[in-house]
């Protein structure tokens, strides 16, 4: 005989399984939503994204934008050794001397404000035996001579410059200088025909003076120099029908030099 007990129990297993994996799935549910619902505002606090730009025919554009640079002065100045050009207007109170100076300096820092320099020039200038502050030509009244004519020359020089460092204003360099030179330049000769009784000059100065410089980057600078010329100078003279003679003088004058462009390494 077949007991109804254990009839009863398998039938009944197949009912109670199926009812537990229902149950099972509807927790695993439910978690699973929870989860959802819940971790889902976290995560949008969490990482916050922004998405903008144009998509087109010629493909995606996007742009950055930034504040302009400005242009800022140098907050020091590069020291060491320098290379000037000097392009002077040269005037003469006491005695002749060419109005137009040329010059290449050289200048080396010896130690902080305390400099040596070294330079060459080259004098021009333009004009008869009035400019020249002589007063005759010289060489009588023919009409080949007492012309205008060029003036032609050089000059060496060397000397200390002291060049202050500004704290507040490091882009603006105030120098003091004194320089000693020589130099000596030639009259008209036209032709090798000459155009007054003066041939030549020798000259020997001394040169104070000083200036600024702004440095609107910190190796190249502009500026402006003022220097005064004492010295001497021994011209040659020889006038029709007479023998050559020597004759010295006082030279006293002035350099103005408006354009002067500094380069420092």
């Amino acid at each position: 005989m077949t007991d109804p007990r254990a009839r009863t129990s398998s039938v009944s297993s197949p009912r109670v399984a199926a009812r537990r994996t229902v149950s099972v799935i509807q927790l695993a549910t439910g978690l699973a939503l929870g989860l959802v619902v819940g971790g889902a505002p976290r995560l949008a606090e969490a990482a916050p994204v922004q998405v903008g730009g144009k998509v087109g025919t010629g493909g995606a554009t996007g742009s950055a934008s930034g504040g302009p640079s400005k242009f800022k002065l140098p907050e020091r100045v590069i020291a060491g050794n320098a290379i000037s050009l000097l392009m002077p207007v040269q005037v003469g109170f006491a005695g002749y001397m060419p109005r137009v100076r040329i010059a290449f300096q050289y200048d080396r820092q010896i130690q902080k404000a305390h400099w040596l320099f070294v330079g060459v020039a080259s004098l021009l200038d333009r004009g008869d035996y009035t400019t020249f502050k002589l007063p005759n030509c010289g060489l009588g009244e023919s009409v080949r001579v007492c012309n205008k004519g060029t003036v032609a020359g050089f000059d060496i020089y060397a000397g200390y410059a002291h060049k202050w460092y500004l704290e507040d204003y490091p882009y603006l360099v105030p120098i003091a200088r004194g320089a000693i030179g020589g130099g000596a330049w030639w009259y008209p000769d036209i032709t090798g025909s000459r155009q007054q009784s003066r041939e030549s000059t020798f000259a020997m100065s001394v040169r104070p003076g000083g200036g600024l410089r702004f440095f609107p980057i910190s190796n190249l600078g502009i500026g402006l120099d003022v220097n005064f010329a004492l010295g001497f100078a021994i011209s040659k003279d020889t006038p029709l029908a007479e023998p050559t003679t020597k004759k010295a003088g006082f030279l006293f004058g002035m350099e103005i030099l408006p354009l002067i462009l500094e380069y420092r390494f």
